[in-house]
């Protein structure tokens, strides 16, 4: 005899052993270790504008007077501008995206990245925010946005009603006023990245909004502030490196129609 406890092979020996296995666990999972519980994604909507209107007036510059307060008058009748992609960016996650000229060839895993898939049309003289995609994601502290504005294909699914777009990423249409005026159309294809770095928070269980704004007072504005004529060929390259410095992004967290903070502007 052993006294009077209980033998290992007992048929109460298992059962008991068993009980205080679960309530050791129970015990564990109530004393303030890391939980597990899955993040639970929020909706995050994304909107784009353009800003400045049809109608404005852009310095004039020659070689006499670079500083001139003079201004020439632009009336913008069409104003359209693909984007292919936008995706905002964890702290802690990882761009494997390759740019390239052509087509933007993306990694499949959206790891740390809440991804918007294009193309997008945006009507920049719409006079409202025009909604383009609602996509479920991880709330948290995004560090940047980021984009690739591409020529609209043929094959893409806003062609059928944007023809005149197709094989171009912009399509300006207006009047320049003044002496030496008339009227204007600008078609251009860019195959470009965008990166705008800032603090676009999501917040937990909180739905939100993202703001892209195109800015068309800068369209037509070179880096020293003067206006690049549309119908002047060697205004080409520097109208698209405008455009691409002309995109802004913001953020209304708490989903209450208004932007939280300042817009921030895509990097140099």
């Amino acid at each position: 005899m052993q006294g009077n406890g209980l033998r290992p092979n007992h048929p109460f020996v298992f059962p008991l052993l068993r009980a205080a296995l679960v309530f050791s666990l129970l015990l564990t999972g109530c004393s303030g270790g890391k939980s597990t519980s899955p993040v639970k994604p929020v909706p995050l909507t994304l909107e784009a504008s353009g800003a400045g209107g049809a109608s404005q007036r852009f310095t004039t510059s020659t070689l006499a007077a670079p500083a001139s307060t003079d201004t020439i008058p632009v009336t913008f009748t069409q104003a359209l501008l693909v984007v292919r992609d936008v995706r905002f960016v964890l702290e802690d996650g990882d761009d494997t995206d390759t740019l390239g000229v052509g087509d933007a060839v993306l990694d499949d895993d959206d790891g740390g990245q809440a991804r918007f898939h294009g193309p997008f049309v945006i009507d920049l003289l719409a006079g409202a925010p025009q909604t383009l995609d609602t996509e479920m994601v991880p709330p948290g502290a995004y560090q940047r946005a980021q984009g690739h504005l591409r020529a609209l294909s043929g094959d893409d699914g806003p062609a059928a009603a944007h023809s005149s777009l197709i094989g171009s990423t912009v399509r300006l249409e207006g009047v320049i006023g003044g002496e030496g005026g008339g009227p204007f159309v600008y078609s251009a294809r860019i195959d470009n990245e965008f990166m705008i770095r800032g603090d676009f928070t999501v917040l937990a269980e909180t739905p939100a909004t993202a703001f892209i704004v195109f800015d068309l007072t800068q369209f037509l504005t070179s880096r020293e502030g003067h206006f690049l004529d549309p119908r002047v060929v060697d205004n080409d390259f520097l109208i698209k490196q405008a455009i691409r410095h002309a995109i802004k992004v913001g953020m209304d967290d708490d989903h209450d129609g208004e932007m939280d903070d300042a817009l921030s502007q895509v990097e140099e």
